[in-house]
């Protein structure tokens, strides 16, 4: 059985570009996103893509994994990103993170609306994103 908590990890990771192979996918209630620049590289086997998430206030982005780099900068707003075997990170304008590839993490938004912008360096063909659980540590 599909829990509620694994379904909106999944949801939310395809609508924001990270299951990228339909860019015109509609994203669920909370969070909004474009893709505004997708190209091969940097190496063989690898694309990236640049997205601008739109978040709104107390949203959740559940835990989940990349095939590869996530570099991010915050644009406007508040929220917490947890990222596994790391102390929790508060995101304002003007901090950035990079996540390590197939590193568990999420991201609880503040009480108003954030802007985010992400470049994710993925490998092709892959899911851009896979749910992940919790850690326990």
């Amino acid at each position: 059985m599909l829990s509620r908590r694994m379904f909106t990890g999944c949801a939310v990771c395809a609508a924001i570009g990270l299951a990228a192979d339909d860019a015109s996918a509609q994203a669920p209630s909370g969070i909004k996103r474009a893709i505004t620049s997708r190209v091969d590289g940097p190496v063989e086997g690898y694309e990236t893509l640049q997205v601008v998430v739109d978040l709104e206030p107390n949203f959740v982005l559940d835990w989940h994994t990349h095939p590869g780099t996530e570099a991010g900068y915050t644009v406007g707003g508040v929220g917490e990103l947890r990222v596994k075997g790391k102390e929790a990170q508060m995101l304002k304008p003007g901090a950035s993170w990079v996540t390590a590839a197939e590193t568990p993490h999420m991201l609880q938004n503040g009480s108003e609306a954030t802007k985010l912008f992400v470049t994710f360096t993925v490998q092709k063909g892959k899911p851009l994103s896979s749910p992940a659980p919790a850690p326990t540590e």
